[in-house]
Formats: structure tokens, C-alpha cells, sequence
């Protein structure tokens, strides 16, 4: 059986509410579907719960095509301090690994394009995640598969700086880890402002991320002893039984002013 999940509101089960306001509406209701399907299926919950805490280690890698060499050491600076800022900011608890082996079955791809699939001249970058998860009832497995598309150009003819690379590649690994986006521009998940960048995380940004996060691994820790239990005068089954689930998660990213 292969299902889609649809991105709407269930019921809201007992957590939701420890979700702060700063996450993302769609990952508000992954995370409800996932409490919602844990006393019926635990180990399709435990799936998702992970892969909303997104795997450890997942590697980021870069395709360089169509980028020119004059602009990739530029680029390449901003890239990492992008994914530095999320790394400075998590310490241990940061999921993500940029050019490393990772863990096989999580990456994410950044491409730096000269157009974007949503056609709107002020947006800067693309955020679209995969999800997969396959259970039974007494295993599970997941997979997370990201891209990132960022537009080369911060205006006509003129190729974004480091900073302005920095802000775009940042913020749309906040929306990896859960957050929406603001309007304000004192914030990396805010718009990014042509000359001048917001390349950091703020405070607020940090303790919502941690507040979230803290959340999925309490709901986890929880839901894992819930499956224990449920396991418990069953027979063991050798494989996951069939049952498999996609969940895919479109975000617009960063737009400009």
C-alpha cells in the first residue's frame, strides 16, 4: 500500500501545542499526523518524528554546473557559511554535513540556477523536501531527500555576494529544520535585502528550533516505549510488512527586496 499524505489539519492530538509559532504551518501538520497515527501504527509515527528531526549527518553536496569560475569561490564561501551559522548555532544537535559521506540515506542538493520554477522575480530560493518512510509493527525505515535552488543572480547582471549567499543558503535550512517564513528583516528566515543581508540566527529563531526539536524527541522517546509495549505477545515479522508512506513539502524560500 503507498499512500500521499495530504498537508491538512487532523484533530490536534496531545503535544501540538508545544510546537512554537515560528514552525512552518505544513510541518505543524506532518507533525499532528505523526501523534495522530502513534497508538494505531507507532512505528509510522516513529518515522516521521525522525525524519522531521531530520536524520543525523544528512550531507549536503553541491552541483556547481553552470556556475562560472570567477563566482564559485564566492559562492562557495557563502555556502558554508550558510550551513556554519545552523552548525554554530546547534552545536551537537545540528543534523546537517556539508560535503561529507553522510548517512546514505538523507542528502540534501543545493543547485545555483538562473530561474526558479515559481517564476517570481523577487523570490532568491527554493526549498523542496522528500520524505519516505516505510513501517510494520515492529520496524520502520525512512529516507529524506532535499533540494535547494538557489538563483545566481541578486539583480540584473550583478551575481549575489558571500553574504547574500550566506542569508538564502541559512534560511532554507531553517525551513529544513521546521521554521516558516517572517517579514521582518532582522531575521535569516526573513526576506533577504539586496546589499543588505541578515546572515545569522537570531535568538528566537534558535529557541523555536530548539523548543521544536525538544517537542519531537520528548514525543519520541514517548511513542518508542508506547511500541514497545504494543510489540510485547506479538511474533516478530521480518520485514516491514509493506506499508509505506511519501510525503513531499514545497517551500518558497527566500524572496528580495
Amino acid at each position: 500500500m503507498v499512500s500521499t499524505f495530504a498537508v491538512f489539519a487532523l484533530l490536534a492530538p496531545v503535544g501540538s501545542s508545544a510546537v512554537p509559532e515560528a514552525v512552518d504551518a505544513q510541518i505543524r501538520n506532518y507533525y499532528e499526523d505523526a501523534l495522530s497515527a502513534a497508538r494505531a501504527e507507532p512505528h509510522k509515527a516513529l518515522a516521521m518524528l525522525e525524519l522531521l528531526l531530520v536524520p543525523p549527518q544528512t550531507s549536503i553536496y553541491v552541483d556547481w554546473t553552470g556556475v562560472p569560475p570567477a563566482v564559485r569561490p564566492q559562492f562557495e564561501v557563502g555556502l558554508r557559511r550558510g550551513v556554519a551559522a545552523w552548525e554554530q548555532a546547534l552545536g551537537g544537535e545540528c543534523p546537517f554535513i556539508l560535503n561529507g559521506q553522510g548517512n546514505g540515506t538523507a542528502s540534501i542538493r543545493v543547485q545555483f540556477v538562473d530561474a526558479l520554477a515559481s517564476g517570481d522575480p523577487h523570490t532568491k530560493g527554493e526549498l523542496r523536501i522528500t520524505r519516505r518512510i516505510t513501517w510494520g509493527r515492529s520496524v520502520h525505515f525512512t529516507e529524506f531527500e532535499g533540494q535547494i535552488r538557489v538563483m545566481k543572480w541578486a539583480r540584473d547582471g550583478q551575481y549575489f555576494t558571500e553574504d547574500e549567499i550566506t542569508h538564502v543558503i541559512a534560511h532554507e535550512l531553517g525551513h529544513a529544520l521546521g521554521l516558516g517564513d517572517t517579514d521582518r528583516w532582522d531575521r535569516v528566515m526573513g526576506p533577504v535585502v539586496i546589499g543588505r543581508p541578515y546572515g545569522k540566527i537570531s535568538p528566537e529563531e534558535l529557541a523555536a528550533v530548539q523548543q521544536f526539536r525538544n517537542a519531537l524527541e520528548e514525543e519520541h522517546a514517548r511513542i518508542s516505549a508506547l511500541a514497545e509495549q504494543t510489540a510485547r505477545g506479538r511474533p516478530a515479522v521480518g520485514s516491514v510488512g509493506g506499508s509505506s508512506a511519501l510525503h513531499e513539502m514545497g517551500c518558497p524560500g527566500c524572496s528580495d527586496d
